[in-house]
């Protein structure tokens, strides 16, 4: 999919400005690409994504201060989103031949050409709504991967035939390598966290959403039991970093209304502080969702506050079990 992306872009960009491009597959990111503009060769480091999405930003800001040259390559980049990298003079391109480019006096923007169609590969069961929450226990137990299928399912909170499915496509993306017929290594956990992260916000988020309820008093007062309903977003980032003031407050639950009101006090309110939604795993992290789901709350979230603390929660509970 990345490889196609880069070919249709490269063939865009001769079209829409006659510059002509090479692209090599090789380290130390996705690849490596060199063009020729108006007689020096430029040499770039490239990431390529499909679309590029708020929670990915900080990733792709960390790339361009490591890499002198980095260059983004992507299917698709919101108007928003392009002018956001321009302002912080990230250098783009797009599959239907759009870039910005400002780099030791050269200055190269084309915003003409409208999005480019990508083909969409089969859809893969890694990541429909189901797969998701898969991938969520995995993406936290990586070792789980080489439990049995029914052992694993049980784990994850899903029907057992659902499991080759997701292995299957897991398969087919290049994240995980079989070594024989009952043990698998992963490849590249990190794109896949991102991805879940985008086909989360995308594909899963929106059905888990029920209510929302006002908020009484302090948040940090709430008595929640916590095996059925716990703190996610702004709220869980503060008591995993003590880092983070809420301004808004989210919790996940698997109890319902009646529950709600009778244990917590909560009141049901379309314009209330808290915004409820399905806890869709079996809990046992005391009193916030999983740290890769508040990483995540907070990079949909976005802004600069919910993202550095989204980093010291990547740096401290998710990179080292990746």
């Amino acid at each position: 999919m990345e490889q196609e992306i880069v070919h249709i872009a490269l063939e865009n960009l001769k079209q829409t400005t006659g510059i002509q491009a090479f692209w090599y597959d090789k380290k130390p990111l996705d690849g490596v690409l060199e063009m020729t503009i108006n007689g020096p060769q430029q040499t770039f480091v490239v990431g390529v994504k499909r679309e590029l999405r708020t929670h990915q930003m900080q990733e792709v800001e960390d790339y361009f201060h490591l890499y002198e040259n980095f260059l983004l390559i992507a299917n698709r980049i919101f108007p928003k989103i392009k002018e956001e990298l321009r302002q912080k003079e990230i250098p783009y391109l797009e599959a239907n031949g759009n870039i910005f480019l400002k780099k030791e006096g050269l200055y190269l923007f084309v915003d003409t050409q409208k999005p480019q169609g990508v083909e969409k590969n089969k859809r893969n069961r890694a990541f429909t709504k189901t797969g998701l929450k898969v991938l969520f226990y995995l993406l936290q137990h990586k070792e789980a991967i080489n439990l049995t299928q029914r052992e694993l399912a049980e784990k994850a909170d899903v029907g057992l035939g659902n499991i080759p499915q997701v292995i299957d496509g897991l398969k087919e993306t290049g994240y995980l390598i079989p070594l024989n017929n009952k043990t698998y290594v992963w490849e590249n956990r990190r794109a896949l966290l991102e991805r879940w992260i985008t086909e989360y916000v995308t594909a899963l988020r929106a059905k888990l959403i029920k209510e929302r309820y006002a908020l009484k008093g302090p948040w940090q007062n709430i008595p929640f039991d916590t095996g059925k309903t716990v703190w996610g977003g702004e709220p869980a980032a503060d008591i995993l970093t003590n880092h983070l003031r809420p301004e808004k407050f989210l919790i996940y639950t698997r109890e319902n209304r009646m529950d709600l009101i009778k244990n917590y006090r909560l009141m049901p309110n379309k314009n209330g502080e808290i915004e409820v939604l399905d806890m869709f795993w079996k809990n046992n992290h005391g009193k916030t969702a999983p740290p890769i789901l508040v990483y995540a709350d907070l990079m949909w979230e976005g802004g600069k506050r919910n993202k550095e603390t989204a980093e010291k929660i990547y740096n401290e509970y998710i990179q080292p079990n990746l």
